[in-house]
């Protein structure tokens, strides 16, 4: 029985991983339709899905800020909400408080959360240039931003080969 676990794992891990972001659309704060396809000129994109109840999705924000921070156009930063229609107020005030220099996007009805398999928040992934996912992580703990940073630098080496 351990054994059907661990393969149906591996399964989803590569079909996730397979996964493209290139193909979604989502909405901004503002309503506006926000294409990957057509934003994906950065040297990588990190994803996270969040909400405004998650304590530990507004720490790592500090820490994703922070990477922003540092390594400026090469990286862009898109936090995706998962509040429900009826929290988007808080979502917008949020985002408008924060000043992070990320792309805040919404999901209220969960489709791309669920068509990524993203059932816990937050939920972190690694873009190419091409919006392949190369890395996905989830929850946060201070410390893991280290993780992602090593993630970050290895998606650039590839690109230099």
């Amino acid at each position: 029985m351990l054994k059907k676990v661990l393969i149906i794992l591996l399964f989803l891990a590569s079909v996730l991983l397979a996964q493209n972001f290139s193909k979604i659309e989502l909405n901004d704060l503002s309503g506006n339709t926000f294409a990957f396809a057509e934003n994906l000129n950065y040297d990588a994109t990190i994803v996270t899905f969040w909400a405004t109840w998650c304590l530990p999705c507004q720490k790592e924000h500090v820490a994703l800020q922070e990477l922003r921070e540092k390594y400026g156009d090469r990286l862009l930063v898109i936090a995706i909400s998962t509040d429900s229609p009826r929290s988007m107020a808080k979502v917008k005030s949020y985002a408008r408080s924060r000043k992070y220099d990320f792309v805040f996007l919404v999901d209220p009805d969960r489709e791309v959360a669920s068509e990524l398999l993203v059932n816990e928040i937050p939920q972190t992934f690694v873009l190419d240039r091409n919006g392949k996912v190369v890395y996905h992580h989830t929850g946060y703990r201070k410390g893991d931003e280290i993780e992602l940073e090593e993630e970050l630098l290895k998606v650039w080496q590839q690109e230099q080969k």
